[in-house]
């Protein structure tokens, strides 16, 4: 009985460790960062800014809203255009977004 009590307690502390390690989306993007296409990783494309109160700027100071959930990223420009993008985060430096056809990695700076 102690045997399976032990390997409860030790897996039960393994998930938490785990879901330490997950970074939070919502917080985990907030800062700069250079955009550089996938395929051509020295092209460099664009400097996003995510602000923590769900705003954002882009390097022509133009602004929108961003919102995350679950592993999509949204960016509203002014509610007249809209992309969305599928999350994937490699570390706290290296994010990668998936949309239509593009794929693009984000570099923090």
């Amino acid at each position: 009985m102690k045997k399976l009590l032990f390997i409860v307690i030790i897996s039960l502390l393994g998930i938490v460790v785990l879901g330490a390690c997950t970074p939070d989306p919502q917080t985990a993007l907030v800062g700069t960062w250079e955009c550089r296409d996938d395929s051509q990783p020295h092209m460099y494309l664009c400097v996003l800014t995510f602000f923590s109160d769900g705003r954002f700027t882009d390097d022509d100071g133009d602004p929108g809203d961003w919102r995350v959930f679950g592993n999509t990223l949204t960016l509203d420009y002014d509610e007249y255009i809209t992309y969305t993008f599928s999350l994937d985060f490699r570390g706290n430096n290296r994010v990668i977004i998936t949309g239509d056809e593009l794929t693009i990695m984000l570099h923090r700076r």
